[in-house]
């Protein structure tokens, strides 16, 4: 499995929170938050790290182009997914376990 499962129910501003780093990470990434085929994965991302602690829009959708930047050429052509474990280098939260 290359994500955790998500087993706790988000409150109302919980969701508010994911869907503007969503929106704000397609944006900078030029992306249509609801129609690009890549978009989802970038949602997913944005999840995991909602999961370990992360509560500000602005960081969550700044850490989720990060990763997306870093990605490997061939992994961003294919939408092949990767995992966030698998996300390495300088700029990787510390707080990531």
């Amino acid at each position: 499995m290359l994500y955790p499962p998500f087993d706790r129910s988000y409150s109302e501003e919980d969701w508010l929170i994911l869907e503007r780093a969503h929106r704000r990470a397609c944006m900078l990434l030029d992306r249509d938050p609801r129609f690009h085929p890549l978009a989802e994965r970038v949602a997913c991302t944005i999840m995991i790290l909602f999961e370990r602690g992360e509560r500000d829009f602005g960081r969550l959708a700044t850490m989720a182009v990060k990763r997306e930047h870093g990605l490997p050429r061939a992994a961003k052509r294919s939408g092949a997914r990767v995992s966030a474990m698998q996300w390495s280098g300088p700029d990787r939260p510390k707080y990531l376990h």
